[in-house]
């Protein structure tokens, strides 16, 4: 009988033991939240920063200057500017919660022209003219490069170095 208790007390040990342990499986599969944050924001760095093509980063400075001195006067400049506009909206989708705010400061710019050319696009005009192509120079861009140096710091403290 004291046998059979001591093996009883024995198996409970070693049950409650390895109930206990904190080296199981499912412990070293799980990352932590830490890690997956960073993970989810050098995802949105990489596609900020590099990308294919030229790097959304270049092309947003790019447009901002091109915004600033007034070289997006019609639609054939403004192409670019639609479209950086359109793929920083589909990164902000699959970024990291609190980077988004961060892009859509970097976006903002964009975004204003894109309303500003919709609407005058609504206008509505004698037939076989076009709408006047907005002013686009009045759009301030100081605040979307602050944001994108911000977005750099970010990256670089979730273990990102940008190119």
């Amino acid at each position: 009988m004291r046998r059979r208790a001591a093996a009883l007390s024995a198996a409970l040990l070693l049950t409650l033991a390895a109930g206990c342990s904190t080296n199981d499986e499912e412990t070293l599969e799980r990352p932590t939240d830490a890690a997956e944050r960073d993970s989810e924001q050098v995802t949105t760095c990489e596609g900020f920063f590099e990308g294919t093509g030229t790097p959304l980063a270049e092309r947003a400075e790019a447009a901002r200057v091109a915004l600033e001195s007034g070289q997006v006067v019609d639609a054939g400049t403004y192409t670019e500017v639609n479209a950086l506009e359109q793929r920083l909206r589909e990164l902000s989708r699959d970024a990291h919660p609190e980077m988004v705010p961060v892009l859509a400061e970097v976006a903002g710019p964009f975004t204003a022209a894109v309303t500003a050319v919709n609407e005058s696009r609504e206008q509505e005009v004698p037939e076989g003219e076009e709408p006047p192509f907005p002013d686009l120079t009045t759009i301030d861009v100081t605040e979307a490069a602050a944001a994108q140096g911000t977005l750099t710091e970010m990256c670089s403290d979730a273990g990102y170095e940008a190119p």
